[in-house]
């Protein structure tokens, strides 16, 4: 369903975009005659607003496009106008995106959405909706909070995805949007360790950012994002896009770009003074040598991971360097941050002993501290996205959850196998390894669920599981990439 399609009356677009715009008139009216300058000037959004909500009435395909990009930044740009819950807008953006594909489709484009991902996605979000009435936690506002990451955006995704990005233009668009914010964010967080805060990003560390982001002295760059693990997982994964796209079947140009994006989304990474990313480039290098099944690449480069590994682990070179000993801590079994991680999630196993369906979503970390100031779980942190979807669902929803990474995991082997176009088998890749490595970030950190890394799982998981839509019939088969 791209810009071109026009399934639903012209007549009916133009009545709703022009009731809008009367709406917005006397709004702006309304509210400049109050004469309060700070809400005054919160009119200045208001067209802008309106006018997107008028091209998405147009065409969903623009909404599904805005959340896209707009997932990378609308964290760090409310630190610029805390005033205005721009989360919020996420949610109305992509709810009236999915209305807005509902009435227009057809026959053709709603038989994309029969598609196991969508089902075991849509599993998961009915057991979640079962868990409003967990009488284990009782609070539905903490609820409705925290149930838009760990679901409802998921259950919008994915569908959205299935039907609007339908060719490979919407796959090389994905990765063109991914890529250049990507090195938009690592040299915002170069900025911030080499050139220095603004006011708004030191006002957002006065206000508590500081405890974990200013560690003995040293600043941990957060560009515009949550915070700086969410930074660094996110550079560590459009590195590593960018690598399997600078080895891929390219002329030497572009090649040579996607190098580039990956050396700045590396150093990128290297300013967040997170560890967990590193894993992100390892297992996803690991999986796309075992998928590639080229004998000639899978050996110098297992050799090349186990030299980084081994520098990392066996040896004490760069520790002088604050970027190079935070990466290196992470393989440290004894760390002391992962002992009581250990034993944090030691408290939630016998927790959770006597509740296989978990505590409730809502219950742990920011939102028990908001809407259970009172409860065990207050004082005992998930520090993981499984841990936290493990403590709030019980293991009966642990298990409905994995169905839906489990069925990526396999059928996405099998897709991308069965692809003939190398440009598209190659971006598969990059997004199948993206995709184990985030994974295997966020039994560390909750990644998963956090902006843009959200977004971009359940997009590249949707992609993963309808490969063959992006493959090109007319180009000859290749048994390998080299």
């Amino acid at each position: 369903m791209r810009p071109t399609t026009s399934a639903v009356s012209q007549r009916t677009n133009n009545f709703i975009i022009a009731l809008l715009i009367v709406v917005t008139g006397i709004t702006m009216a309304v509210v400049l005659s109050i004469g309060d300058l700070g809400i005054g000037s919160l009119v200045a959004f208001l067209p802008a607003i309106v006018g997107l909500i008028a091209l998405i009435i147009s065409n969903p395909y623009y909404g599904l496009i805005f959340y896209v990009n707009y997932s990378f930044f609308f964290i760090g740009l409310n630190r610029y106008v805390p005033a205005i819950p721009l989360g919020l807008l996420v949610d109305g953006l992509l709810f009236l995106t999915t209305l807005s594909m509902v009435f227009r489709l057809t026959k053709d484009s709603a038989s994309r959405l029969q598609n196991g991902f969508f089902g075991v996605t849509a599993l998961w979000f009915f057991y979640t909706l079962f868990q409003a009435i967990n009488p284990e936690a009782g609070n539905f506002a903490a609820w409705a909070y925290a149930v838009r990451g760990v679901t409802f955006y998921a259950i919008q995704t994915v569908p959205l995805t299935l039907v609007l990005f339908a060719s490979k233009k919407d796959l090389d668009q994905f990765f063109r949007i991914v890529i250049i914010w990507g090195v938009v964010g690592a040299f915002w967080g170069w900025k911030q360790i080499n050139i220095g805060l603004d006011p708004f990003e030191n006002g957002w560390l006065e206000a508590g950012g500081k405890v974990t982001h200013v560690l003995a002295g040293q600043l941990r760059a957060f560009s515009f994002f949550s915070d700086a693990g969410q930074f660094g997982a996110t550079m560590a994964y459009v590195a590593f896009l960018s690598l399997i796209m600078a080895i891929g079947p390219y002329k030497a140009s572009a090649k040579f770009w996607y190098f580039i994006a990956f050396i700045v989304c590396i150093i990128g990474m290297g300013t967040s003074g997170s560890r967990g990313p590193i894993f992100v480039v390892f297992f996803g290098l690991i999986s796309y040598l075992l998928m590639i099944r080229n004998y000639r690449i899978l050996i110098p480069g297992v050799f090349v991971i186990l030299v980084v590994f081994a520098f990392l682990k066996f040896t004490f070179i760069g520790n002088t360097n604050y970027q190079i000993f935070r990466i290196r801590t992470a393989l440290d079994p004894k760390e002391a941050s992962l002992l009581v991680r250990l034993s944090n999630q030691s408290k939630l196993r016998e927790y959770l002993q006597t509740r296989p369906f978990g505590a409730g979503i809502g219950t742990t970390d920011t939102w028990a501290a908001r809407f259970y100031p009172t409860s065990y779980l207050v004082n005992v942190p998930t520090d993981s996205w499984f841990v936290k979807i493990w403590v709030e669902n019980g293991v009966v929803g642990l298990t409905v959850y994995s169905l839906s990474l489990a069925f990526v995991i396999v059928f996405g082997v099998v897709n991308i196998r069965n692809l003939k176009n190398r440009d598209t088998k190659q971006k598969m890749l990059a997004l199948y390894g993206g995709l184990l490595g985030i994974i295997t970030a966020s039994f560390g950190n909750p990644v998963f669920g956090q902006a843009p890394l959200g977004a971009l799982m359940y997009i590249s998981m949707t992609m993963l599981s309808v490969a063959n839509r992006y493959d090109d019939p007319d180009v000859t088969p290749v048994k390998k990439l080299s």
